[in-house]
């Protein structure tokens, strides 16, 4: 998805349907496959693809969930309460290592990948294994235009409440 930010209703509608997952888990774990694009692209440039590793069913669930863990427990707490003054310590209660974070950091990678191959012509879904790449790619415009509505719709009905949206209840 070329907008990383529009993971995000998909990450809270999961976190909706099971209150036991972990938000930020989710939130993370969602956006984070993202990170290899500008990575691919400074260290290879742009004759390559420019999604790999963590954009495959394989990646996200093993390379994927470890970062998204690990910067879940370690880094969203102090950026979440330094940036939207959010209490540091209910952040790091819903940030601690256990089944639910790691569990919600991989659902969070599937969702992103699996949501990614409605988006975009290349997604190396089951690298490295094979380079097929299943493509929905028709639906693009749709997908988008659905995630921004809820998006838009999620903050303009909880924007007085970022600790809800970012860090759960």
């Amino acid at each position: 998805m070329p907008i990383t930010p529009l993971h995000y209703p998909l990450a809270y509608l999961l976190y909706k349907l099971n209150e036991k997952l972990s938000l930020p888990g989710l939130i993370v774990g969602s956006m984070l496959p993202d990170i290899e694009v500008p990575a691919i692209i400074l260290l290879l440039g742009t004759q390559v693809p420019d999604r790999l590793v963590l954009h495959s069913l394989l990646g996200a669930a093993t390379l994927g969930t470890g970062l998204s863990v690990t910067f879940t427990v370690l880094m969203y707490p102090p950026l979440i309460s330094f940036f939207l003054k959010i209490d540091k310590r209910k952040v790091e209660k819903k940030c601690r290592l256990y089944f639910a974070l790691v569990f919600s950091c991989f659902l969070g990678n599937l969702s992103h990948v699996l949501l990614d191959v409605a988006t975009h012509t290349y997604n190396p879904l089951f690298w490295p294994f094979s380079q097929f790449t299943p493509s929905l790619i028709s639906l693009t415009l749709e997908v988008h235009i659905i995630l921004l509505v809820l998006l838009a719709a999620l903050f303009i009905k909880q924007h007085r409440n970022l600790e809800k949206l970012l860090v759960g209840e």
